[in-house]
């Protein structure tokens, strides 16, 4: 899955780092990244791909050097930091909002958050993260208590408002993911949000006052019509795409097994046999491994 990066660690403790040459070094407009060009594909394909650019490289393009760059430290993987561009800020110390002012270098593009999805895993699993922070301070710049302009906290990850001392924290939403049986069939289905075709799971985000598995019953029987019993934990994930953590769950089919699918939300819902499921990769999302799990013949409560 997208946090699985061994044998490379991540170090998301708060911190004030120098930047390196060699670091990376996020731009974000406040809903694209601006990212590098590449000449093919990771997997070789003549289409183009993207790499997340280095302080350095940045910098040098735009005739700068080390001391003038703006920025804050997010995180690290091994020994490389990944850093947030503050060039696209306001007066020093605020959160910046959406300026596409700074001139977009030759052979780079602002993408959104999906293709960091195509990309090596450290790159993939710190682009999503440094994105998932910077969207939450974009979403910051004033307080939603008094209104006046906020900060970065300067000893933990928050945003501290100088006024009325309202303190936000990055905001991670609880989400819930199945894997339905009934028998040797799965319940897969499409959301018509999702621009990949493929089938996948049912899931949804955990409302206010209900419990992860109170969660799984309710979307389930919302979006499929069906009702779960025997409900396990399988595992969870960081999702920054949607700035939340994922807990995923297997369930069996409780009494009538006919579909009633809620059209606002997917586009496909069906019972699919073990033997027309086809193989899905793992290495990025908890609702592969939940499907790769029933199709290899695993018990519920199995690893995948």
């Amino acid at each position: 899955m997208i946090h699985e990066i061994a044998p490379h660690k991540l170090n998301n403790a708060f911190n004030v780092v120098d930047p390196k040459p060699n670091d990376f070094v996020i731009r974000y407009d406040g809903t694209k990244t601006l990212l590098k060009k590449t000449a093919s594909g990771q997997d070789g394909s003549p289409t183009a791909g993207y790499a997340i650019p280095r302080v350095g490289e940045l910098l040098a393009l735009e005739g700068k050097s080390l001391t003038d760059f703006k920025g804050h430290y997010l995180f690290s993987i091994d020994d490389t930091a990944f850093f947030l561009d503050d060039s696209l800020a306001g007066q020093s110390g605020a959160i910046s909002g959406d300026d596409r002012a700074v001139q977009i270098p030759a052979g780079f593009e602002y993408m959104g958050s999906r293709t960091f999805r195509s990309m090596n895993p450290v790159e993939r699993m710190g682009g999503a993260t440094a994105v998932h922070i910077a969207h939450w301070e974009s979403l910051n710049r004033f307080c939603g208590r008094c209104g006046s302009a906020t900060a970065r906290g300067d000893h933990e990850r928050s945003i501290v408002c100088p006024e009325c001392g309202n303190v936000v924290y990055p905001r991670i939403s609880p989400v819930v993911i199945v894997a339905v049986r009934n028998g040797d069939k799965l319940l897969m289905a499409h959301n018509i949000d999702n621009p990949n075709p493929r089938l996948f799971l049912i899931s949804g985000f955990v409302e206010v006052g209900e419990s992860l598995e109170q969660a799984v019953h309710r979307e389930v029987l919302e979006e499929a019509g069906v009702r779960v019993k025997n409900v396990r934990y399988f595992g969870s994930q960081p999702w920054p795409f949607s700035d939340s953590l994922i807990a995923g769950f297997t369930a069996e089919l409780d009494g009538d097994d006919t579909i009633h699918m809620q059209k606002e939300e997917l586009s496909e819902a069906l019972w699919v046999k073990r033997e027309d499921i086809p193989e899905y990769e793992t290495d990025v999302s908890i609702s592969c491994c939940l499907i790769e799990n029933f199709r290899r013949g695993f018990t519920l409560d199995s690893d995948a």
